[in-house]
């Protein structure tokens, strides 16, 4: 996702960008008992402070959680950010679906199928509706992805379609998109993170306006935007139209509260029913007061350099940054050991059955390994171009103060070698409209991945055909044949071994700075609880998962 972006990043970067997003994968809960028991810890690495029994059927009229950042817009085609999907997905559906543990499944697609390696036919379930009362039909899907695919609208989506060849309407409940050339990725296009449906009409009738205060969304999903109100809030009621089973919770409120202090206040007041994206240093305090939830959510928190500019150009200096980084630290220190030090960018369990996880172990174990050795940093830059030192910035969002904590740390190590880091708080939509402009050499790439697979990462920020994602602007000949060969590889066992390739050569090049796989929080009144937590819980719609406790 993704991005809170700016234009060019995709959804896929910042929703997994971010802040934004900030988290808000929440977390695997065991649902148990009423009264909250010991925290613990569930197979796929989720800590429930207290989890509750849920009441299945007893309705809840209204809701209020806190979001720790604001939203400009809710288009994800012009901010991609992972709060901006936490909200569209509530209203808008896509072709396939992603669950909780991250497996593909039918969305407005009741079913689906591949005649060849080019061709993917969708079968759209028939009854559905959008909101204003009109019926969803396949134009309105091949409407919704040709916006998309307009390079007049500069969607930040439009990346993902750029292999398409085709989008047809073959039936009165049938989709046909046609590739250029075989990718293995595509299916996961047609998910949350690449197509959000609205209807011929109202993307016509409101072109430039979508995602407005006055214009909202329209969606056929389980809410309805009732009102929006840029940095402050959003207002969705339930669609009892929807074709699926009927949520819980009637009126939902989103509320945008940056100031960490000030949520917590809010919710031992009453004022919020819970929060979502709590980084983990802020989610202890809440433990006292609400049902806390950590999941790995297989988010990667990273440095990117700019290879293309100095100083970063310089392998060297990149080393002697990493040497720099207390990363365990870090981990320990900031994150309080809620998160693990990252080895590359897609984590292990991103790999799924892909490739067995020893496999992964041992391919990730080929990796160099660059631990924090203030005097291995210096050798380094002693071998550079800037053996002298040097001054670079580093800016972070305000909706990810621990990116501030670990910036800061960083800076306080590389000032002891002669590296003067200058760090700067800026929003969130600042943070994204910089990622992949070029304007910031040194960054931080914080991404949350919306599909189970590891080129979800690998391709966008490691292959120089990559332009609008690869922000380190790296381009090795050897990554981007392995990339490539994976794409359109019908093999299983050939993919695997070709993106392995390319993270290990990576990884050696070192254009990213891989700092830790995240878990994140979700906080929520001991009165409800959300059903079936997982790493990819809130890629599609959540809120019909909230229950009562017992």
């Amino acid at each position: 996702m993704t991005s809170e972006p700016g234009g060019n990043l995709s959804r896929r970067r910042l929703l997994r960008l971010t802040g934004a997003g900030l988290g808000v994968l929440a977390a695997s809960g065991v649902l148990a008992a009423c009264a909250p028991p010991p925290a613990k810890e569930s197979g796929d690495g989720a800590t429930d402070s207290g989890a509750g029994a849920q009441g299945a059927d007893v309705p809840i009229d209204s809701l209020t959680l806190a979001l720790p950042s604001s939203l400009s817009t809710l288009d994800v085609g012009r901010e991609s950010g992972v709060l901006n999907y936490l909200v569209a997905v509530l209203a808008q559906e896509s072709l396939l679906s992603v669950d909780p543990s991250g497996k593909l499944g039918p969305g407005l697609a009741s079913s689906w199928k591949q005649p060849d390696a080019r061709t993917y036919v969708y079968t759209l379930r028939r009854g559905v509706t959008f909101t204003d009362g009109t019926p969803c039909t396949a134009d309105d899907v091949v409407a919704s992805i040709d916006a998309i695919r307009d390079p007049k609208n500069g969607s930040a989506l439009g990346y993902a379609y750029a292999g398409v060849e085709s989008v047809k309407s073959t039936g009165d409940h049938e989709v046909t998109i046609r590739l250029k050339a075989p990718d293995a990725m595509f299916a996961w296009t047609t998910t949350a993170g690449g197509l959000l449906v609205s209807s011929r009409t109202f993307l016509t009738r409101n072109k430039g306006r979508i995602g407005t205060a006055k214009t909202l969304l329209l969606g056929t999903g389980p809410y309805r935007i009732t009102e929006f109100a840029a940095d402050d809030h959003v207002l969705l009621e339930r669609n009892d139209a929807w074709w699926g089973e009927k949520p819980a919770v009637r009126k939902l409120k989103l509320s945008f509260v940056p100031d960490a202090g000030t949520r917590l206040v809010a919710m031992k007041s009453g004022a919020v029913d819970g929060a979502l994206g709590l980084a983990s240093d802020e989610a202890r305090g809440w433990e006292s007061t609400a049902r806390v939830t950590y999941t790995a959510d297989r988010s990667v928190v990273s440095l990117a350099f700019d290879t293309a500019k100095a100083p970063f150009d310089d392998l060297h200096v990149r080393r002697a940054i990493a040497h720099a980084a207390d990363r365990e630290g870090m981990v320990e220190g900031i994150l309080h050991g809620k998160a693990e030090v990252a080895d590359a960018l897609p984590s292990r369990e991103m790999w799924g059955d892909l490739m067995p996880a020893s496999e992964v172990g041992s391919g990730y174990d080929a990796i160099p390994a660059l631990s924090f050795d203030l005097d291995a940093a210096r050798a380094e830059l002693d071998k550079s171009s800037a053996k002298d030192g040097f001054t670079a910035e580093l800016h972070y969002p305000n909706s990810g103060p621990q990116l501030g904590k670990a910036a800061l740390a960083l800076a306080a190590s590389l000032k002891k070698i002669g590296i003067m880091l200058n760090v700067k708080e800026i929003t969130l939509e600042q943070w994204v409209a910089e990622l992949g402009s070029g304007k910031q050499p040194l960054q931080f790439l914080w991404y949350f991945p919306v599909t189970g697979d590891p080129a979800e990462l690998a391709d966008p920020y490691l292959n120089a055909a990559a332009t609008s994602t690869d922000i380190a602007h790296y381009d090795n000949g050897a990554v981007n044949t392995a990339l490539d060969t994976a794409k359109s590889a019908t093999d299983k066992d050939v993919r695997a071994r070709e993106l392995m390739k390319a993270v290990q050569t990576a990884g050696a090049d070192l254009p990213y700075l891989p700092l830790w796989w995240a878990r994140t929080a979700s906080a929520f009144s001991k009165e409800f609880v959300l059903l079936d937590q997982g790493p990819f819980a809130f890629i599609g719609p959540w809120a019909t998962r909230i229950r009562k406790s017992a």
